[in-house]
């Protein structure tokens, strides 16, 4: 496995920077072809100067350029108006039929309850239902009941690697258990913990195989480590406790009952929406690529490079290499979605 490394090579007139991130395992690549610049990022390859051939083609206004590493060729980035944007946004036909775009219409493959299903994407799904959970994977479907009663909001859960975990919301005000669904199975499990946590707690993220929890009410941090069911106390108000950002720091628990933070880590790829829009954001970069303009954008999972959204009932994915999918419709998306969706993919 290479080091972190910097360096740059031309391409005839063209010019390609490439940059790798050991941590990451990624290589950041800017491509500038008249006076116009290109973002990708190139996962597991271990070689320098990866970058072979680019695909280029301009129509009118439009500008775009697929990179050619030796093994496959990426998907193009358009540049229109400015604007470095995903191929799907373009409309100009001849630049589509040159990287040989099809824009089809999506159908309806299949029906869960009230799930229309259109394409499961070779993934698992858990779909919070106020009672339990839908699991959709591949052609297994189940109903995993979590609670007597409907829970319209579920604020102690998180997803890390292919394990969702979340209190047992059959308890009101305090809980000593946590339900673990493994997204891979479909299979439901229950751990019982020596520690009474007020239901007014809150996720602060995850580092490697723990996740961290801050109880408001107690003013106390917790360290869970759900794959080997294992959980510490990690801050208290006597003791400071701790927050990622790029870095392990200390913090007082009276900031983080205070106020709901959140861990931030380095990722390769960053997506945001911004006035209505969905934007991409490599790694290092100041520059935003706009892979989507639906309407009224809510951004619910993230899997490596893959991002899922609900454009009102309907379920979409993005994926930098494959573009824009439609995935799942649930009307009861317009109403309730957030802590609702979790999506494992290999």
């Amino acid at each position: 496995m290479p080091h972190n490394y910097k360096i740059h090579y031309k391409l005839g007139s063209i010019q390609v920077e490439e940059e790798y991130n050991k941590k990451l395992k990624a290589h950041y690549i800017q491509v500038q072809k008249d006076k116009h610049t290109y973002e990708f990022v190139i996962n597991n390859i271990w070689k320098r100067k990866i970058v072979q051939d680019v695909d280029y083609y301009q129509k009118d206004n439009t500008y775009c350029l697929a990179i050619v590493t030796k093994d496959s060729t990426s998907r193009p980035i358009c540049i229109e108006n400015k604007i470095s944007q995903d191929i799907s946004l373009i409309k100009n036909q001849d630049v589509l039929k040159h990287y040989k775009i099809k824009n089809e219409d999506s159908k309806i493959n299949s029906q869960f309850n009230n799930i229309m299903i259109y394409n499961q994407d070779k993934s698992a799904f858990l779909l919070w239902n106020y009672k339990g959970f839908y699991y959709l994977n591949n052609n297994i479907t189940d109903n995993l009941k979590i609670t007597d009663h409907d829970v319209y909001n579920l604020n102690v859960i998180a997803k890390l690697n292919n394990l969702v975990i979340l209190a047992d919301y059959n308890e009101d005000y305090h809980f000593n258990k946590f339900i673990i669904i493994n997204l891979e199975s479909g299979k439901k499990s229950t751990w019982k913990i020596d520690y009474d946590i007020s239901m007014d707690s809150y996720i602060l993220g995850s580092y490697n195989e723990s996740i961290f929890l801050v109880d408001r009410k107690a003013k106390t941090e917790y360290e869970i480590v759900p794959s080997h069911q294992k959980i510490r106390i990690v801050g208290t108000s006597n003791k400071e406790g701790i927050i990622y950002d790029q870095k392990f720091t200390k913090i007082s628990l009276t900031k983080l009952v205070q106020k709901d933070y959140q861990f931030q880590k380095l990722n390769a790829y960053n997506y945001t929406v911004n006035n209505g829009n969905l934007y991409l954001k490599l790694y290092n970069s100041d520059n935003k690529i706009l892979v989507s303009k639906k309407d009224n954008l809510k951004i619910v999972d993230y899997n490596q490079e893959n991002v899922y959204y609900l454009s009102d009932s309907k379920l979409y994915r993005y994926n930098p290499n494959l573009g824009e999918q439609l995935l799942l419709e649930n009307f009861e998306w317009n109403f309730n979605y957030q802590n609702m969706i979790f999506v494992y993919r290999q």
